[in-house]
């Protein structure tokens, strides 16, 4: 996954992971700091020719679900079926704006009104109505993207799959793919960072910004039930009330990696259950693990300044461990 700001960046991030054997390229959907996910999704699939792509992730508070299910199947027509969606509660896109993100009963209609839409039978949201229309439409696959058990359960229940964003314990992991796989064909795919520094330091300069930006996102609710220690549920609270949006994941402008926002032992808590990184040894055990406890799939999430040049390192790691077929970088 990307950050959307610039299309030269993204088209040749398209370029590259198609050609190097990726499955997905997710493009980060939050307007109020980067530039318009659908239009650079667009960009990756002009730019590729077997990739998928599709946001990560979209919302259903700013962006209506009508909006959301128009335009997934404009893409999934523009690219011959190689969109996917996918569709959360709505971090940054609404926090940004100072609105609420969806409720779960909120999510799972509007992904029946999406669905609705798609088949020409229209479908409600909140107090609007999408009318029956009687077109069918592109429909591509539509994965929920969740970090807790209930959002996680709604995947399960509604979802063609499950992209989860949360913690890498064990414990937790192994509920969360319980609760989101429960039919044939559903695939649970796990979100963690990324990144090729062997330090502590090394990773937090690297991405520090998009591992607060996780934390805000996936350190809501139960806090001990998403395995977050006791000892740091107060340096949580913290980051919940000063993190300021408009930064919001950008490595840029680390406004939200000031020490008043992030303690240290959290940063650090984070890069041992958020984050793909360190020595080739410590990734091969990382992947193992996902892999072990029923991930279909792993989307690295980046947020580097220069997020091809970030990407050519992940990839050359991932061939050595045998992750990608070799050929061009």
């Amino acid at each position: 996954m990307e950050l959307p700001r610039s299309m030269e960046e993204t088209a040749g991030l398209a370029r590259h992971t198609d050609e190097a054997g990726y499955a997905w390229l997710g493009i980060a959907d939050s307007p109020t700091v980067y530039q318009e996910s659908y239009l650079h999704q667009f960009q990756a699939l002009r730019n590729s020719t077997r990739l998928k792509v599709g946001p990560v992730v979209s919302h259903v508070v700013p962006r209506h679900p009508v909006i959301v299910a128009n335009l997934l199947a404009t893409l999934q027509e523009a690219s011959d079926g190689r969109a996917v969606g996918t569709i959360a509660t709505g971090n940054s896109a609404a926090r940004g704006l100072g609105m609420k993100p969806a409720t779960v009963g909120e999510l799972r209609e509007a992904v029946a009104a999406i669905r609705g839409y798609w088949a020409g039978t229209g479908g409600t949201f909140r107090d609007t109505r999408i009318p029956a229309t009687g077109l069918a439409r592109p429909a591509p696959p539509l994965v929920v993207s969740a970090d807790g058990p209930r959002i996680t359960a709604l995947g399960g229940e509604c979802g063609d799959g499950v992209l989860y964003g949360g913690t890498m314990k064990a414990e937790v992991l192994t509920r969360r793919v319980a609760a989101g796989r429960t039919r044939p064909g559903q695939e649970f795919w796990a979100g963690p960072a990324v990144s090729v520094g062997e330090t502590v330091d090394e990773v937090l300069a690297d991405m520090g910004p998009l591992l607060v930006a996780i934390a805000n996102r996936a350190f809501r609710g139960d806090l001990t039930e998403r395995g977050i220690p006791t000892e740091l549920h107060e340096d949580v609270r913290t980051m919940w009330k000063r993190y300021d949006y408009a930064f919001h994941g950008d490595a840029t402008r680390p406004r939200n990696m000031a020490e008043d926002i992030v303690s240290r032992p959290l940063a650090e808590y984070l890069l041992d259950n958020f984050v793909v990184w360190g020595e080739e040894d410590r990734w091969a055990r990382t992947l193992a693990a996902l892999a072990d406890h029923g991930c279909d799939g792993v989307m690295l999430i980046l947020g580097q300044r220069d997020q091809l040049a970030a990407t050519r390192k992940i990839t050359e790691r991932l061939r050595a461990l045998g992750q990608l077929p070799g050929g061009v970088t």
